[in-house]
Parts: C-alpha cells; sequence; structure tokens
C-alpha cells in the first residue's frame, strides 16, 4: 500500500515538474513572441514616420523649385525686359542719367530675384557638386549680411546621391540662417570633413543658438528650421549635435555616413 502511495505520489510529482517546465517554456515562448511582435511593430512605426518626413520634405522641395522656376522665368524674365525697355526710353530724354538711380534700383531687385531663385534650388549643387555649393553658400550669405563666413574642407566632398546632397546642402543653409539671424555674431566658420563618414561643422561667436528654446513652442515658428534640420539628419541616418559654448558661440555638428545605412 505504501509502495503504491509513493509511486502514486512520484507519479504526481514528475506531471507537476513537467507542467510547470511546459508552463514556463510557454511563457518564455510567449513573451518571445511577443517581444518580436513589438520589435516588428516599432519597425513599421519607423519606417512610416520615415516615409512620411520624406514625402513632406520632398513636397518642400517640389514648391521650393517651383517657386524657383517662377521667380527666374516669369519674374526675373519680365523684371529684365522692363530693364530694357527703361534703357531705350532713356536714350530719348533729354537728360538720360535722371533715371540712373531708377536703374539701379531695378538692377538690384533683378539680383535679389535671382538669389532668392539659387537660394530656393541651387544650380550649383546639381552641375558642380556640394563642395563648390557649400563654398558658394557661405560666399552668398557673406556678402548679405556683411559677416565674414570661412569655410574650410580637409578634401573634396565625393559625388553622393543627389538627394543626399540636397539634404546635407539644406542643413548647412538653415545652419548659417540661424547663426545670422540669432547668433549676433561677427564670424562664422562652416568646416567639412571627409573620412570613413562625412562632418559638417558650423560655428559661430555669437550668443550661441539655444537648441531647446527653438523646440518649445515659445519659439512658434522659429521652430520649423529645427524640426528639418533634425528630420534631414534622420533621414541621412546621421545625427545633429548642438554645441553651447560656456561664455560666447555655438558650435553645430552633422554626422552621417556617405552612403545611405538604413536604420532599423
Amino acid at each position: 500500500m505504501e509502495d503504491n502511495l509513493l509511486l502514486i505520489l512520484s507519479v504526481a510529482t514528475v506531471g507537476m515538474l513537467i507542467l510547470a517546465g511546459a508552463i514556463v517554456l510557454f511563457v518564455v515562448f510567449y513573451q518571445k513572441r511577443m517581444l518580436h511582435e513589438q520589435f516588428k511593430r516599432q519597425a513599421l512605426e519607423f519606417d512610416y514616420q520615415q516615409k512620411m518626413m520624406q514625402a513632406e520634405l520632398e513636397s518642400q522641395e517640389t514648391e521650393r523649385r517651383r517657386l524657383a522656376a517662377d521667380l527666374h522665368d516669369s519674374i526675373g524674365g519680365m523684371l529684365s525686359t522692363i530693364r530694357v525697355g527703361i534703357s531705350t526710353m532713356a536714350k530719348a530724354l533729354p537728360n538720360p542719367q535722371s533715371i540712373d538711380e531708377t536703374k539701379q534700383m531695378l538692377d538690384d531687385t533683378i539680383s535679389s530675384v535671382r538669389r532668392i531663385s539659387r537660394d530656393l534650388m541651387p544650380s550649383t549643387l546639381e552641375k558642380f557638386g556640394l563642395t563648390y555649393a557649400l563654398k558658394e553658400l557661405c560666399e552668398r550669405f557673406q556678402q548679405t549680411s556683411k559677416i565674414p563666413i570661412h569655410y574650410h574642407a580637409n578634401a573634396e566632398i565625393p559625388k553622393l546621391d543627389p538627394q543626399r546632397e540636397l539634404m546635407i546642402f539644406r542643413i548647412a543653409q538653415e545652419l548659417l540662417n540661424n547663426a545670422i539671424k540669432h547668433a549676433q555674431a561677427s564670424g562664422i566658420t562652416v568646416t567639412a570633413n571627409v573620412g570613413n563618414t562625412f562632418s559638417l561643422a558650423v560655428e559661430d561667436d555669437g550668443v550661441g543658438f539655444d537648441a531647446d528654446f527653438q523646440r518649445s513652442d515659445s519659439a512658434g515658428s522659429k521652430g520649423l528650421g529645427l524640426y528639418n534640420i533634425e528630420n534631414r539628419a534622420r533621414l541621412l541616418s546621421g545625427e545633429i549635435l548642438f554645441e553651447k559654448g560656456k561664455t560666447r558661440g555655438s558650435k553645430t555638428i552633422l554626422t552621417a555616413p556617405l552612403t545611405h545605412e538604413k536604420t532599423a
């Protein structure tokens, strides 16, 4: 009788251990499956966010391209025609020099239209690549702002995918625009470094650039530029770092691979 009871207890114990092991295995399997589903969902959400950001930025570039064409072809063409007409009429005047000021104002307006058109859609980037486009960008900002802007590069930037080149150019454009408008700088330095990765640094000696404030609701439309900078950096599979000087100035560094790397 005792032997039968001991056998029953042994079988029951083994059965309970098997059942407990099965439950543990089921829980582990279930957790792994849930974790896999979570990673899968996060990957899908990330991919969706990436596509949404890319679509938004592509929409902006399409609108810029349209505006640039309208400015250059329509408004620029009309202003040039008016300029020719004024010059022709001036020859019939007893004192042609009397409208020199008007012609100068018109020439300045034509130059401004061409500059805005180039800012909206940089032809140098498409024709000559990122190195020359960044140099020209610094020169144009220096001419309009009268702030010394120094450009340095350790090597010529290799030819990249056109979309990547345009995103890097837009980041540089926005960073220079922020430094000129908000930093109260007396000098700006732009440095490009080409190695295993690409980095672009924009440094000023002004009051600095407060990224946290720019992100806040109180910044209003000012935060849109920072939003676009960070979105472009993510689409480049890169990162953007904002460094504020202890006393004066700030430095913003973009680091990104030279080729596209999909981030999961």
